[in-house]
Formats: C-alpha cells, sequence, structure tokens
C-alpha cells in the first residue's frame, strides 16, 4: 500500500510524506523561530515549495532568501531537490 501511495505522489508531482515531515519537523530550523512564526509548508508539488505567509514583507524576505532556503531545505530532505518557492500571501 505504501509503495502504491508513493507512485501517486510521484505522478501527480507530490513530494512524498517522508519528505514533507522532515521539513515540517525542521520548519523552525530552517526558517527561524520568528520567520517561521509566520509561514505556512502547504505542499511541495513538481519540486516547487508551496509557502503561506501572513506578510507581504515576509514574502519579500523568502524571496531574497530563496537560494539560502532551497540549498537547506535540499540539504534536509536529503537531495529532493527543490528548485523554487511558490509564496502566497494569506490575509
Amino acid at each position: 500500500m505504501a509503495e502504491t501511495i508513493e507512485t501517486l505522489h510521484r505522478r501527480l508531482g507530490l513530494a512524498c510524506s517522508d519528505v514533507l515531515g522532515t521539513l515540517e519537523d525542521n520548519w523552525v530550523g530552517l526558517l527561524g523561530a520568528e520567520l517561521a512564526s509566520h509561514c505556512v509548508l502547504e505542499s511541495v508539488r513538481n519540486q516547487v515549495l508551496v509557502i503561506s505567509v501572513d506578510d507581504p514583507a515576509i514574502a519579500d524576505h523568502l524571496k531574497w532568501s530563496r537560494t539560502e532556503l532551497l540549498g537547506a531545505a535540499n540539504a534536509l530532505s536529503g537531495g529532493e531537490n527543490f528548485t523554487d518557492l511558490k509564496l502566497k500571501v494569506q490575509r
């Protein structure tokens, strides 16, 4: 069953649940406590991290930190190779 779910995730362009869990478990370490309190990892689709933020200034900060954040997420996930961020400002 787990193998079938992982196959379905790959076909839909979704990250496997282990990768999402690892990122969520280390979210504060990736972003820092202050920044993490304003951000929610919504999903990973087609190697893009989809993150909701509660302030446009936070979105700008993440855009400026894109390279570092993607590098840290890739290192943490064991080479999942995230290629971009999609930021959603939720008000």
